[in-house]
C-alpha cells in the first residue's frame, strides 16, 4: 500500500477534476482501464476535464451521458468525448465483468495548437461545439477501422509507463511493444483524426443553446467546489453560492444533468475518495471516514453497504487478496 503522501496522484483526482496529470507532459496521453463494477452504483459519476477522452465498451453495453444526451455504447463500440464536456458511464449488467479501456489526451499529442495542421484540420473536429461526442459504431466499416486503430493505441500504452498501474490493462488488452511507442501512438491518433476530418459530413452533430451552456458552467462550478471542500461540512447554500445561484436553482441544475439532489453527488464523491484511501493507504476505517468528510465510521459503513454492497473492510480485503494473486 502507498503512504498518505502518495495520494496526490490518485486516479480519482485525475478523473473527476479539471486538471490532468501526465507522467510526461511532453507526451500528454494517459491510458486507464475503468472497472465499472468497483464504482458506487456501478457508475463513473459526472465529471469533466479539459483533455479529450476515448472510451470503449468491451465486455457489455455501457450507458453513456454526455451533457444532456443519454446513449448506449454497444459492446465493441467506442466514443470520443470532447474537452470540457460533462460525462458519465454506467454498466448495464451489474455482476458481470465490465472493464473499459480509455485514454485521456490533449491537443499537443496531435500537433501544436498554433500550427496550420491543427487549425486547418484537427481543430475543426476537436473544437466543434456541435460535436460534443463522436461514437465509433460497429455497423460502419470505416468506424470499425478507427476502433481497430484505437485499440492498437491501447495495446501500445498498456505495455509502457502510460498505463494506470492497476494491472487490469493486461487482462483486457494484449500489450504490444513497439520500438518507438510514442511515434506509433501519434501516428495512429493522427490517422484517426484525419479520417474524422475527411468524414466530418457523416458525423452526428447536435445543437446546444446558450441556456444549456450556462447550466453546464454552473454544474462545473459546483462540482469544483465539491472537489475542493469534500473533506469539510458542505451545505446546499454553500454549494449554490459557489455558482452564484439559489438553492432551488442548484437543485434544478443537478436534476437536469444528474437526476439526483446535489448532496447525493457530494456523498458519492466522498465515497469514491474513501475507496481510493482504503485501497492505497494504511489508514484505518475511522481515519478514512474523517479524511473524506463522513461524520463517523458508522455512517461510512452504511454508505458503503448501500452503494457497493459491502463494508469498507471487505472492500480493502478484496484489494489485499488481489495483490497476493
Amino acid at each position: 500500500m502507498e503512504n498518505i503522501s502518495d495520494l496526490d496522484t490518485l486516479l480519482l483526482d485525475q478523473q473527476l477534476q479539471e486538471s490532468l496529470l501526465f507522467a510526461d507532459p511532453g507526451f500528454p496521453v494517459k491510458y486507464y482501464v475503468d472497472d465499472l463494477n468497483h464504482w458506487a452504483d456501478h457508475q463513473v459519476p459526472l465529471h469533466w476535464h479539459m483533455g479529450y477522452e476515448f472510451f470503449s465498451a468491451i465486455q457489455q453495453d455501457v450507458e453513456v451521458q454526455v451533457g444532456y444526451d443519454h446513449l448506449v455504447l454497444r459492446k465493441g463500440e467506442s466514443i470520443l468525448v470532447g474537452g470540457g464536456q460533462l460525462h458519465s458511464y454506467r454498466m448495464t449488467a451489474p455482476g458481470r465483468p465490465c472493464l473499459c479501456p480509455n485514454i485521456v489526451f490533449t491537443d499537443e499529442v496531435l500537433a501544436p495548437m498554433t500550427s496550420v495542421i491543427f487549425r486547418k484540420y484537427f481543430g475543426l473536429i476537436l473544437n466543434d461545439t456541435t460535436l460534443p461526442y463522436i461514437v465509433f459504431s460497429s455497423e460502419k466499416e470505416w468506424q470499425k477501422n478507427l476502433s481497430a486503430r484505437l485499440f492498437h493505441v491501447y495495446a501500445i500504452l498498456s505495455a509502457g509507463e502510460n498505463a494506470d498501474g492497476t494491472g487490469f490493462e493486461r487482462c483486457i488488452v494484449q500489450p504490444v511493444r513497439e520500438e518507438c511507442p510514442e511515434i506509433k501512438v501519434h501516428q495512429e491518433l493522427v490517422q484517426i483524426f484525419q479520417t474524422l476530418y475527411c468524414r466530418r459530413d457523416e458525423l452526428h452533430h447536435t445543437k446546444s443553446g446558450s441556456r444549456d451552456r450556462q447550466i453546464q458552467i454552473r454544474i462545473q462550478k459546483m462540482l469544483r467546489y465539491i472537489q475542493d471542500h469534500f473533506t469539510e461540512n458542505i451545505s446546499l447554500e454553500q454549494l449554490a453560492a459557489s455558482a452564484g445561484i439559489s438553492r432551488s436553482e442548484a437543485g434544478r441544475c443537478f436534476k437536469k444533468y444528474y437526476s439526483q439532489p446535489p448532496m447525493s453527488y457530494v456523498t458519492l464523491y466522498r465515497l469514491k475518495y474513501a475507496q481510493e484511501l482504503l485501497a492505497k493507504s494504511s489508514m484505518t476505517v475511522n481515519e478514512v471516514a474523517g479524511h473524506c468528510g463522513f461524520r463517523d465510521s458508522s455512517y461510512l459503513v452504511k454508505v458503503f453497504r448501500k452503494h457497493l454492497g459491502q463494508t469498507p473492510s471487505e472492500y480493502r480485503n478484496m484489494f489485499l487478496n488481489r495483490s497476493f494473486e
